[in-house]
């Protein structure tokens, strides 16, 4: 299972909430797995963690278009890549009948941490410097 760590906090708490809530929906998506749920439930689940993560990335995305935040361009560079590998997963789940398995899972966790630990702590320091934080 994966767990929130306090080092995963940016900083700001809107942000901390999404983070924290995209990981009960990846765990949402092992617990399905774990059960071996229909491919139909796991799919959903799957949607779900995708519908969440798009709208927390918006939000990101918004925050630095207003306040001009430098890193912009290859932060949404990420953003835009894993939305693709979502969707090319989901595709591959619906068109193809594909039983989705833990290396989604796995792929989900790793990705995520890397993304906060490594991409997202680069915003701290710049919104806090505007008060964000």
């Amino acid at each position: 299972m994966f767990m929130w760590q306090a080092n995963m906090s940016v900083g700001v708490m809107e942000f901390d909430a999404h983070h924290r809530r995209i990981i009960e929906l990846i765990n949402k998506l092992s617990a399905s797995l774990e059960k071996d749920d229909n491919p139909a439930v796991v799919r959903e689940v799957l949607a779900e963690v995708a519908n969440y993560t798009l709208y927390h990335f918006f939000e990101e995305e918004d925050l630095m278009t207003k306040h001009g935040y430098p890193e912009y361009p290859a932060h949404r560079k990420e953003h835009l890549d894993l939305t693709a590998k979502t969707f090319q997963l989901m595709n591959n789940a619906y068109g193809d009948h594909v039983v989705i398995g833990a290396e989604v899972y796995d792929f989900l966790v790793s990705w995520l941490k890397n993304h906060i630990l490594i991409t997202d702590k680069k915003y701290t320091a710049f919104f806090q410097a505007r008060g964000l934080c």
